[in-house]
Formats: C-alpha cells, sequence, structure tokens
C-alpha cells in the first residue's frame, strides 16, 4: 500500500503555465502532462482520487482501504 498522504504544497512557482487557444489544445497538452510524469506519479494520483472519494464522500475510515482476503484457498481442477 502506498505511503500516507502528504500535506498539500502551498508554493505553486512550480506549476506549468501554458497559453492555450481551444478545447483540443488544452486536452492534447493535459495527455502529454500525464503521459510526462510516468507510472509512479500517475499510480500515486490514481490512488489520491481513491482515498479522497472514500474519506471525503463515503465517509469511511482511510485503514479500511486495503486488499480483502476474502479467499483463503484456491484448488487446481485435475484434468
Amino acid at each position: 500500500m502506498p505511503d500516507p498522504l502528504p500535506a498539500p504544497e502551498t508554493d505553486r512557482s512550480h506549476w506549468p503555465v501554458a497559453k492555450l487557444n481551444s478545447f483540443d489544445e488544452v486536452r492534447a497538452y493535459r495527455i502529454a502532462q500525464w503521459q510526462d510524469l510516468g507510472c509512479e506519479a500517475r499510480l500515486q494520483a490514481a490512488w489520491e482520487l481513491v482515498h479522497d472519494y472514500w474519506v471525503g464522500m463515503k465517509e469511511m475510515k482511510p485503514d479500511e482501504l486495503r486488499l480483502q482476503r476474502s479467499v483463503t484457498h484456491i484448488r487446481r481442477r485435475r484434468s
């Protein structure tokens, strides 16, 4: 499971800035940003979304976000 979420940053000087003229340019720019981040950053962003939904909207405890171990035994079928 990923590390606990860090505190939000208030310094936004590292945010990229671009002037875009159409929604298509915005979409292409955003896709390029996500692709440049790499797998680990995308996974962390997805986990933050899940965490925010679970805690904020469903009002559930964050420690309940873990793999369920409901399967205890698997048997291989004999052929």
